[in-house]
């Protein structure tokens, strides 16, 4: 059994190794996250705690965090820097995202149709590597995903995330993840798979866009059966200008039954993405159908011209490296601007990368 140190509790002007803690960052469920400057390279980092009540159990899923973390390396996850121990007790060492939570952006109102479809891809974008790699997040919502400079997303705490086939985390009977944003198949205690991730991403874009849940209750309980046995309230209820291709994209989403949703996030990425072209202006009818990669790359802007320009640009910055970075990025990116968010990551200085992300 894994243990933690009953009584730890960080302060600014600790030191923790060769961190030293600045500030407190926010408290979840299962650990306290601190911003910290390393005494070595001196850069601001991020360093999740369990918190110290939280023991047993949750300490091995603590490092089951961390192991998962370790294996996943994308733009649109936060990224595990490394992890070290403190006595008896688990650090990690976090990439500190400079923003806000999605849920704050969205206590200050609505997000606009072009700018809540392109966090949701970007999220999906990141789901589609975790997937292929055999990890189901368990637990997205708003409060996970981190909204950084010009509009990156950053998925983070895969703290009840699971791998195929591990039985500790995926054995029936256990609900696990949020109310508002648990599938059904979550609801009856079966097991979840990326479809589940799935739904509530669709729950994730609904919310964003109406600052309401699909799915309400006066309890829990209320919640868990609206999941099972209600459809999702219209976004039309609340305002006037989404979509009827959007609405329909959450209603594929929210289905109750797995197997009559999207069957991958990149379905679910290609229905949303294909009505928009560059700049993320709404395509001219809503029956377009969906493009193929290729066709989806040539509508968000990624020709060689621009391609070109970027270079050049991130050049300035990072040296001739900067042609092997965007094109690896190009293979990936959907859109002019994320293809920029992406390389502008391999800028090391915070002031050169909004440099380079406000001269677009």
């Amino acid at each position: 059994m894994i243990s933690t140190l009953p009584h730890v509790s960080y302060q600014p002007g600790d030191r923790v190794g060769d961190y030293q803690i600045l500030q407190s960052l926010g408290k979840g469920g299962m650990g306290q996250v601190f911003k910290v400057k390393s005494l070595i390279t001196d850069r601001t980092e991020a360093m999740k705690v369990l918190l110290p009540e939280r023991t047993g159990d949750l300490a091995e899923r603590f490092v089951r965090e961390i192991r998962t973390l370790a294996a996943l390396e994308h733009p649109n996850i936060a990224a595990l820097r490394t992890a070290v121990r403190n006595g008896d007790e688990y650090l990690m060492i976090m990439e500190l995202v400079e923003g806000e939570s999605l849920e704050a952006r969205i206590q200050r109102g609505v997000l606009g149709v072009a700018e809540a479809v392109d966090v949701a891809r970007q999220v999906l974008s990141a789901l589609h590597y975790a997937h292929g790699r055999g990890v189901v997040h368990r637990d997205i919502k708003p409060a996970n995903i981190l909204i950084a400079s010009a509009g990156l997303a950053k998925l983070t705490d895969f703290g009840i995330a699971a791998r195929a086939g591990d039985p500790r985390l995926t054995a029936s009977g256990a609900a696990v993840g949020s109310a508002y944003y648990m599938s059904p198949e979550q609801v009856r205690g079966t097991l979840p798979d990326r479809r589940s991730d799935i739904y509530a991403l669709g729950i994730t874009l609904y919310e964003m866009l109406t600052a309401h849940h699909p799915f309400e209750g006066t309890n829990v309980y209320a919640i868990m059966r609206a999941h099972l046995e209600d459809p999702p309230r219209p976004c039309a209820e609340f305002r006037g200008d989404v979509p009827d291709w959007v609405q329909l994209s959450i209603n594929r989403a929210l289905e109750k039954a797995p197997e009559d949703r999207f069957q991958s996030a990149a379905e679910f990425a290609a229905a949303i993405d294909s009505r928009f072209v560059s700049g993320g202006t709404p395509a001219p009818s809503s029956n377009t159908p969906v493009p193929s990669t290729v066709a989806m790359t040539r509508l968000a802007g990624l020709d060689s011209q621009m391609i070109g320009e970027v270079t050049r640009e991130l050049a300035a910055f990072i040296g001739p490296i900067a042609k092997v970075i965007v094109g690896r990025a190009a293979k990936k990116a959907t859109s002019a601007g994320d293809l920029r968010r992406m390389v502008s990551e391999e800028i090391p200085s915070v002031a050169d990368r909004d440099a380079f992300l406000r001269g677009r």
